[in-house]
């Protein structure tokens, strides 16, 4: 998950055996300050040479060090990958050779992944424990330089979500609770405060088609992105952590519903109010791709999301939780990874790692290939990443260090995962 404070989550369903390698996601102030000075000019000495020795696998196309322990997965934007450090580093590596662009020193170690839209990387700051109150920095992706900050006085900040002209900041505490905090829009052009509105502890937010979607802490909030006015408020009891996702016309997503586990629902957009249900087997885990609704759990299924008819539906458990559909081709994970075709759900081929693990989980298709995260029971959790040939469904590499890795960022060059204090591309 992307935040310590998410101990109350709900993650995956034990009894599946499921899980994705990540859970293996009131008044205050702002204080805004002006373009400064804390980068470091770009250096043409952050080439990690790509050897073949023995000490780095051939598909390693090159590792970083950044000296401290990262703390905020690396994300890619294609040219450019960002990551942060427990000693508050922010750092700009190039994707394509891992020389370093720029860095910026935030002093508090950074809490969650960063987020980039547009010209300007967005990323949290602060120390861990009650009442250090953190701080969101606004960042220029081409040098760095700190454009804002935004510091409301709370215990803990969580990026909800972000378009060209506002970015979307929930305050979060450590005793959830279904309201008593405040999501604020700030303007991305100077942090200032658009509009602000009552909230729970967050789980998750999504924008779309002109609101800004809450899932919080035993209730969903609907808000109208640009003008703040709330549109609807639903109790929600048992929520199923990152099963949120929204269409123009409906909202779908999965919690326990009286006796019924993981059961699917879609609620209508601009009024909260339930659509459909469905309730056959018990879901875990959602993607929504051009159309069509895939969910994961005890099985995996395609629905319409505008009224919840089941188009087809496998015989299989698996999880879908933001899985890749590639060329009609669904990738679902679970004990192993399997492929549908995604207009009938017939199974194409199943890859099982012939290591250690627990569950794997599809992260992202590049050209014909397939990256996957993994997860095991015992320490380290979350130890192997692997790559599959999606035509004959066969492992490519296998890549393990010996200890805990991030979750895998993908670009259409390739993946990137950090561990300790290392940042790796692989190929």
């Amino acid at each position: 998950m992307p935040s310590s404070r998410r101990r109350y989550l709900r993650g995956c369903v034990a009894t599946l055996g499921l899980a994705s390698a990540g859970c293996l996601g009131s008044n205050g102030y702002i204080e805004t300050s002006p373009i400064g000075t804390e980068t470091t000019p770009e250096s043409g000495a952050g080439t990690a040479a790509h050897k073949r020795s023995g000490e780095t696998e051939p598909f390693v196309a090159w590792q970083q060090s950044l000296g401290s322990p990262i703390t905020a997965p690396p994300i890619s934007t294609g040219s450019s990958l960002y990551v942060g450090t427990e000693s508050g580093t922010v750092k700009s590596f190039a994707t394509a050779d891992g020389s370093q662009q720029w860095m910026y020193d935030a002093s508090d170690p950074i809490r969650a992944q960063p987020r980039c839209v547009g010209n300007t990387v967005f990323v949290v700051s602060g120390k861990e424990g009650l009442y250090e109150d953190h701080i969101v920095v606004a960042l220029d992706v081409e040098s760095g330089a700190k454009q804002w900050t935004f510091s409301p006085g709370e215990w803990w900040l969580e990026l909800l979500g972000a378009t060209e002209e506002m970015v979307y900041v929930g305050t979060n505490t450590d005793a959830p609770s279904k309201q008593g905090r405040t999501l604020y829009a700030l303007a991305v052009a100077d942090g200032s405060v658009q509009w602000s509105g009552e909230i729970g502890d967050q789980y998750e937010g999504a924008v779309r088609n002109g609101a800004i979607y809450v899932a919080s802490y035993g209730r969903f909030y609907a808000y109208d992105a640009e003008s703040g006015e709330q549109q609807w408020i639903t109790d929600v009891s048992d929520y199923y952590s990152r099963t949120m996702v929204a269409t123009d016309d409906m909202l779908c997503y999965a919690a326990d519903v009286d006796e019924t586990h993981g059961t699917v629902i879609g609620v209508a957009a601009d009024t909260g109010e339930t659509v459909w249900r469905h309730d056959e087997g018990s879901v875990a885990s959602t993607t929504l791709h051009d159309g069509t609704l895939y969910v994961g759990g005890t099985h995996v299924a395609a629905l319409n999301p505008t009224t919840g008819e089941q188009q087809w539906r496998a015989k299989q458990s698996g999880y879908v939780q933001q899985v890749p559909v590639q060329n009609g081709v669904l990738y679902a994970g679970g004990d192993k990874i399997r492929s549908y075709d995604s207009s009938d759900g017939k199974q194409r081929w199943t890859w099982e790692p012939n290591v250690d693990v627990e569950g794997v989980v599809p992260a992202a298709v590049v050209s014909d290939t397939l990256y996957v995260d993994s997860w095991t029971d015992g320490d380290p959790r979350n130890r192997f990443k692997f790559a599959v040939d999606t035509t004959a469904g066969t492992k490519r590499w296998a890549f393990d260090v010996g200890s805990n890795l991030t979750d895998l960022s993908v670009d259409e060059d390739g993946a990137y995962v950090a561990a300790a204090d290392t940042v790796y591309a692989l190929e």
